[in-house]
């Protein structure tokens, strides 16, 4: 597919220019703009981008056909918050034999001094080139002389190889966009898909313009777009990109006079199918003999497949180690990645797949997109970075992801829950997508047996339970850490309190759960107000924030995988005190059966016992339930704020009264 439209597109573009669509001359900066305090629309924006413009065109020159992108952009700066906006970062593809480049950076800073625009420019020495991953180059560059109030404007063009790659045109960002021009030149005849996101409407033209260089048409796909909202992260986001409004851009087809029509529309089957006629795919993952020197004193004597398949999983993670790449090929290859101990995740995974075939398991690779690289929203290869393994056994599916130390079979990183993933099967030849793949629910149990004391300070002990993924987390932020700076967050994070005989089991495995152990004391664990104790039953294991502050969102809540949390709190109140006031008990659900939070408290012999469970059904909650879960989390709140009141016995009041006169 890519040669053959290459090869159309060298013989039809040669001399194909850029046609300047920039109706914003570089430089022409106004006072109006430096004296500006402010964006109109949006007052709290700590900056905007006052214009930008974006041609994307085909050139060819000497036989060679490139992908051209010219930006030109001007951002103002309101405030120091802003001042991060002033880096431009590029991202261009290395394929290693081929890569992208970007010319003709250009950058000024503008102020304004004593009624006179003053304008720093950035220098050569300024502009840095980095290796942000296997397959990608990063050009970063930060403005001089940012100031609040200061308006910055650069310009570039991107030269890419790879001219069935259209990046995706991005319309919006964390800050506002006053004007956005955009356009996309492609010839007549070869067709484009154009799939539009995001919730911002995007209002596109299509016009045919006759090229007399080439005696042939056209066809410019413009946008001009204004006042465009910022779209800011909030917690419990996967990848934001996903939902910022944009358009994405795939060839269909080649329909040309004289040449034979090609069609390049795809299914998910087909690119499964094209993944697996690869050579990485179809040739390398069944050369084995090399794993008997490896794993047959390992696999003897073992016949149960489900045991195999954990010996193999973790022999996988014991004896390679991810280099942070991501890959749905091979980097190094099995061989070389047996001998080195390390590789990217195509390496490390389908190692794995080769590993559990020649075991005699029925084993494949998963192909697809992690969260942090995209969700894709129509059928393409270029859309995949990612591969993990899968095994059939006894009619179960087993997933696994050997590059994560504390990753489990069925319990994969968080990013690998994304969109499902393609199967690749050729030995059965069966490539399709599957949608199967979901984490776990994580049961954690949290307790403590808190006693207070009539001065209002109090002490415990606190005992914690944490499954599945939630253990995955903790194992790896407890990983390797100082134990001291571990404490003194964690002290932070509970309101201050004072922690001795920390102890945490299971910790450095990838099964099973992990437990917490310690004994505290809280000075103010309680207000003692004429005579009255004051108490948070839930103490510092309440919510006492919410993590969603907007009026309206408009992209989906995800957790990352659905849990419940049960606290159960033994409350041991001073002698001579008895409970005067109690919270009283609820029950809220969310609708569709998403979650619930119950909370129940009562007296006992020795003083209360509280037992709470917050529940969330689903990794992912619907944008459409955000306002329902805002007010969940905000009665939560105020439950969790709701006091105990304990008072002096009616003998102890009189004689304490008797004794102070």
């Amino acid at each position: 597919m890519i040669i053959h439209a290459k090869r159309i597109i060298v013989a039809l573009l040669f001399g194909i220019g850029s046609v300047n669509a920039q109706e914003v001359k570089f430089g022409d900066i106004t006072k109006e703009e430096l004296e500006e305090k402010q964006y109109a629309l949006d007052p709290d924006a700590e900056a905007a981008v006052l214009y930008r413009s974006q041609e994307t065109f085909l050139q060819s020159s000497s036989g060679v056909a490139t992908l051209n992108t010219n930006v030109h952009e001007r951002i103002k700066i309101y405030s120091k918050d802003g001042f991060d906006h002033a880096t431009e970062q590029i991202n261009l593809y290395n394929g290693r034999s081929e890569k992208e480049e970007v010319r003709k950076i250009k950058a000024f800073t503008y102020n304004l001094v004593d009624g006179k625009i003053i304008k720093s420019e950035l220098g050569k020495g300024q502009i840095f080139d980095n290796e942000l991953s296997y397959n990608y180059d990063q050009v970063t560059f930060t403005l001089p002389n940012v100031k609040e109030g200061s308006v910055i404007e650069f310009s570039y063009s991107i030269r890419s190889p790879f001219i069935w790659n259209i990046d995706e045109f991005r319309f919006q960002r964390d800050i506002p966009i006053k004007r956005l021009v955009a356009e996309l030149r492609t010839p007549k005849g070869f067709n484009f898909r154009q799939t539009q996101k995001g919730f911002f409407m995007l209002n596109s033209s299509e016009t045919t313009k006759r090229d007399h260089r080439l005696g042939m048409d056209v066809i410019i796909t413009s946008y001009d777009l204004k006042d465009i909202p910022a779209m800011k992260a909030e917690k419990f986001v996967d990848n934001i990109n996903n939902y910022r409004s944009g358009a994405l851009f795939e060839l269909i087809s080649i329909d040309i006079p004289g040449i034979p029509f090609k069609s390049y529309a795809q299914n998910w089957a087909d690119v499964a199918k094209s993944i697996g006629s690869s050579s990485d795919y179809k040739n390398e993952l069944d050369k084995t003999r090399s794993f008997k020197s490896e794993l047959d004193d390992i696999l003897e004597g073992k016949t149960d497949d489900l045991e195999i398949a954990k010996l193999l999983f973790k022999y996988v993670k014991d004896e390679t180690e991810w280099n942070g790449i991501d890959g749905k090929s091979f980097q190094n290859g099995l061989k070389k990645t047996l001998k080195d101990k390390k590789g990217n995740a195509a390496d490390i995974n389908l190692l794995l797949v080769a590993m559990l075939r020649y075991a005699g398991l029925k084993a494949n690779p998963v192909i697809l997109s992690t969260k942090e690289n995209a969700i894709p929203l129509y059928p393409t290869l270029d859309r995949l970075n990612y591969v993990i393994a899968h095994a059939s056994i006894n009619g179960k599916d087993y997933y696994m992801d050997a590059t994560e130390e504390f990753s489990d079979i069925n319990l994969l990183p968080i990013r690998d829950y994304n969109w499902g993933g393609l199967i690749v099967d050729n030995p059965n030849k069966v490539w399709k997508h599957i949608s199967s793949i979901s984490p776990k629910k994580a049961d954690n149990v949290y307790s403590l047996d808190l006693t207070v004391n009539d001065d209002g300070s109090a002490e415990g002990k606190y005992k914690s339970r944490l499954s599945n993924h939630t253990a995955f987390n903790f194992r790896n932020n407890f990983k390797n850490r100082d134990i001291d700076e571990f404490l003194n967050e964690l002290e932070q994070k509970y309101f201050n309190i004072e922690i001795s005989d920390y102890d945490a089991k299971n910790t450095d495995t990838h099964e099973g759960n992990v437990s917490e152990n310690f004994f505290y004391e809280i000075e103010e664990g309680a207000d003692v107000i004429d005579g009255k104790i004051y108490l948070n039953p839930l103490s510092f294991l309440r919510i006492q924030e919410n993590p969603f502050k907007l009026e309206k969102r408009e992209y989906p809540i995800d957790y990352g995988f659905p849990f419940r949390n049960r606290y159960l709190v033994n409350i041991k109140i001073p002698d001579g005190y008895a409970v005067e006031t109690l919270p009283e008990n609820i029950l809220m659900n969310l609708p569709n059966d998403l979650g619930r939070y119950k909370y129940v408290i009562q007296k006992n012999n020795l003083g209360l016992q509280l037992s709470v469970t917050f529940e969330l059904n689903n990794a992912v909650v619907s944008a459409l339930n955000y306002l329902e879960l805002k007010e969940y989390y905000n009665q939560i709140i105020i439950k969790g704020s709701e006091q105990v009141v304990l008072a002096k016995k009616a003998d102890e009041y009189k004689e304490s009264a008797t004794g102070s006169r």
